[in-house]
């Protein structure tokens, strides 16, 4: 019969088994990561890339980096109206082009622009022509909220139609046409000579 004799200073000899067994309750426990703990910090970085891709969509389709020439979709011309969407010009929704661009508190250039004011981190005003080509027919002309659309000469609901446009603010550029309304503005120059309905 063979004995283990305690290492020198009392200690067991490295591979032998504790003499008091494991400590109570067996491996000590790693503490738990709370599964939903990444939350914490993933919600506020995703509140920021929503919020941040939201601005840019807005800024590139919306008003914010629209320019003089560039042309906007229009629906109506109140405080409640939806906010106005930058668009191809040839689009046939595309019913009026930017002719200045000024500051919140400025005038428009001398004309008969429309205009919308946009507040917020950014306040400035757009002054719009109405976007048509010659033989072009329009309903919501005479409305005085109404977006400017278009519709065939033939649409019962026309109220106005395009008889000449000239490259020059200059009423006397109408003479001669069936126009019953003349429209001007200085920037770019331009006039419209329309035909509205009685």
């Amino acid at each position: 019969m063979t004995t283990s004799q305690p290492a020198p200073g009392g200690q067991m000899p490295v591979g032998q088994p504790d003499a008091f067994g494991p400590p109570p309750g067996g491996q000590p426990m790693a503490p738990k990561r709370s599964k939903i703990g990444w939350l914490r910090f993933a919600i506020p970085v995703l509140v920021v890339l929503i919020g941040g891709g939201l601005f840019l969509f807005n800024y590139f389709t919306g008003t914010g980096s629209a320019q003089a020439g560039d042309c906007l979709s229009v629906t109506e011309f109140s405080r409640k109206a939806d906010d106005p969407k930058k668009i191809d010009c040839g689009a046939p929704e595309a019913n009026v082009k930017i002719g200045a661009r000024v500051a919140g508190d400025e005038s428009c250039p001398e004309g008969d622009y429309d205009t919308i004011s946009m507040t917020g981190r950014m306040s400035y005003k757009l002054c719009l022509i109405i976007n048509v080509k010659q033989g072009d027919c329009l309903k919501g002309f005479k409305s005085d909220t109404a977006g400017y659309q278009k519709v065939s000469c033939t649409d019962p609901a026309k109220d106005a139609e395009l008889v000449k446009i000239a490259n020059a603010a200059d009423k006397a550029s109408c003479e001669g046409t069936e126009a019953t309304l003349v429209a001007t503005y200085s920037t770019p120059p331009t006039t419209l000579c329309l035909k509205t309905a009685e």
